[in-house]
């Protein structure tokens, strides 16, 4: 009786240990997920993905982009000095300030497929209103408002693309997203050369509407949105966000479908049959708006307790000064270019660097001075404004420069995806920065065209790379559903930096020539130091769930 009890005892003990065992053995549905994607391999989907995204890349880029290559040669259509030249590459950093904490928000509680495709092709008839402009108000209203789109589709890609590789990938698809940013800069400056030196003058209606080469080549820079807005339609949601959003099924279906087209087997093959820890295909349950809202807002509490509004803190300081420096530099340098090529036409030679710009920035005073007193004795002059206005039209070294800044950043993301597993992710980051300050402090010294792209380039090259390894570790540290509302966040404050940078720079210019290039190495230099307080990667509890 007594061995009976005791072997009885003993079994029930071996259960509940295997019970124990089991639902220790139970792992998160995000596990299944990697697990899942893993499955799926590296193949034709997201190759077509990558494709999409360098796409829409192009197209986030040039709302920043475009007005800097137009400026010189839209200054006397659209009658500029050098503060409203300040005022229109400032302008969609406007509307992605004002927006982007919203949109962040948004787009962690709805998806991110219905932002990408709205964004996209918002920025697209944006495009087409500011290309028709026939006044620089016209021009700035297009540019605000393509900064308010360009917040729901300017971070969100490579959310989407970390959310759909597996963990094996992850990295160096990062990676090769962040140089979409220089492939961009580049594709940029070659569509620029290839369009804005013609003089082409089209009269629609004489006195109201003229299209000149910029009006075209701003038509034309509105492609890529759209052909991006499109393919992005035809692309399933996110599995990631459908998972954390209670949507088991339709994330297993995507799966399905990107193992199907990546393997060429059939979907009904795919190993995985359920992404729940109980092993059993669960159903779901569509939540109404107004749940899906009262959800997000549960959420986007935790983002600020410990320790993740540390980390949005500090990856938002960085991320202001950063853009700050480089977005100065990036949207200034094809005017910077055309002021340097236009002074050697002019005096057979090149100077100094300084000399060149304070000899730019006193024309221009002169100018201003003039058109007043034009303007007080217009009754005794047979001269108006748009006779006197001569804009320096930019040449071929200004946009093979542009491309020189394309290359740089391009070399500089490719020699971090082998250096980030030598010297680590925040070495790296920190030695990058010292080199962007010592390079923009060092154009006082030059005199040489060639020196002056190089620095610049540079300068911008290894800020943008810094960057771009910001950027892998910020989607590794902040969790799945408040992953885009952080980013939106960081990116809100660095285009806060981005907007004070567009705007203070002529001011500093005019104050004198070195001024903003000492600034932003000194500020530069400064923010250096607080890499070595951001979490390191292996410290992303949490960002992949």
């Amino acid at each position: 009786m007594k061995d009976s009890e005791r072997s009885e005892n003993s079994s029930k003990e071996s259960q509940n240990g295997n019970q124990s065992s089991e639902s220790k053995d139970e792992k998160d549905p995000m596990e299944i997920l990697e697990e899942a994607l893993d499955a799926c391999k590296f193949g034709r989907f997201h190759v077509r993905l990558l494709f999409i995204t360098l796409a829409a890349q192009c197209a986030t880029t040039m709302v920043t982009t475009t007005t800097s290559y137009i400026m010189p040669n839209a200054e006397c259509d659209l009658h500029m000095n050098i503060m409203q030249k300040g005022l229109a590459n400032s302008m969609p950093f406007f509307g992605q300030v004002g927006a982007a904490l919203f949109t962040g928000f948004l787009i962690d509680a709805f998806g991110r497929k219905i932002f990408l495709v709205s964004g996209l092709l918002g920025i697209f008839v944006c495009s087409i209103i500011e290309g028709s402009s026939q006044n620089l108000w016209m021009l700035i209203f297009g540019k605000l408002m393509e900064g308010i789109f360009s917040s729901f589709c300017f971070t969100t890609p490579a959310v989407m693309v970390s959310e759909m590789v597996h963990r094996g990938v992850r990295d160096r698809v990062l990676l090769l997203n962040a140089s979409f940013m220089s492939l961009s800069l580049i594709l940029t400056a070659l569509m620029s050369w290839a369009i804005l030196p013609h003089k082409w003058d089209f009269v629609l209606i004489e006195g109201y509407f003229v299209l000149h080469s910029w009006n075209f080549y701003l038509y034309i820079c509105s492609i890529w949105s759209l052909i991006a807005g499109v393919s992005y339609y035809f692309l399933p949601e996110s599995p990631k966000f459908l998972l954390s959003h209670g949507q088991e099924n339709e994330a297993l279906d995507v799966l399905k479908d990107i193992y199907c087209t990546n393997t060429g087997k059939d979907r009904d093959s795919f190993p995985i049959t359920s992404l729940s820890a109980s092993g059993t295909f669960t159903p779901t349950t569509k939540d109404t708006m107004k749940k899906q809202l009262t959800n997000a807002l549960f959420e986007v509490k935790n983002l600020f307790r410990m320790p993740l509004v540390g980390r949005l803190f500090l990856f938002s300081v960085m991320t202001f000064v950063c853009l700050l420096a480089y977005s100065s530099l990036r949207l200034w340098y094809p005017q910077i270019s055309t002021i340097v090529e236009n002074y050697q036409k002019e005096h057979n030679q090149t100077d100094w660097f300084c000399e060149m710009i304070t000899d730019y920035t006193d024309s221009l005073h002169k100018k201003e001075i003039y058109m007043k007193n034009a303007s007080y004795l217009e009754t005794n002059l047979t001269v108006n404004k748009t006779e006197i206005c001569v804009p320096q039209v930019s040449g071929p070294e200004t946009y093979t420069n542009g491309m020189i800044l394309g290359f740089m950043s391009l070399l500089g993301i490719c020699i971090s995806t082998y250096a980030v597993g030598i010297f680590g992710h925040k070495p790296l980051m920190f030695a990058l920065l010292l080199f962007c300050a010592a390079c923009s402090g060092s154009l006082y010294w030059t005199n040489t065209l060639i020196l002056i792209a190089l620095l610049i380039s540079a300068t911008c090259g290894f800020m943008q790379t810094a960057l771009s390894l910001q950027q892998n570790l910020l989607v590794r540290v902040f969790p799945t559903t408040l992953r885009s509302l952080s980013i939106s966040i960081i990116v809100m404050v660095g285009r806060m930096g981005s907007l004070l940078g567009s705007v203070l720079f002529p001011v500093m210019l005019t104050a004198g020539c070195m001024v903003p290039f000492l600034a932003l190495s000194i500020l530069t230099f400064c923010v250096a130091g607080l890499v070595f307080l951001l979490p390191s990667p292996s410290a992303s509890s949490g960002g992949d769930k």
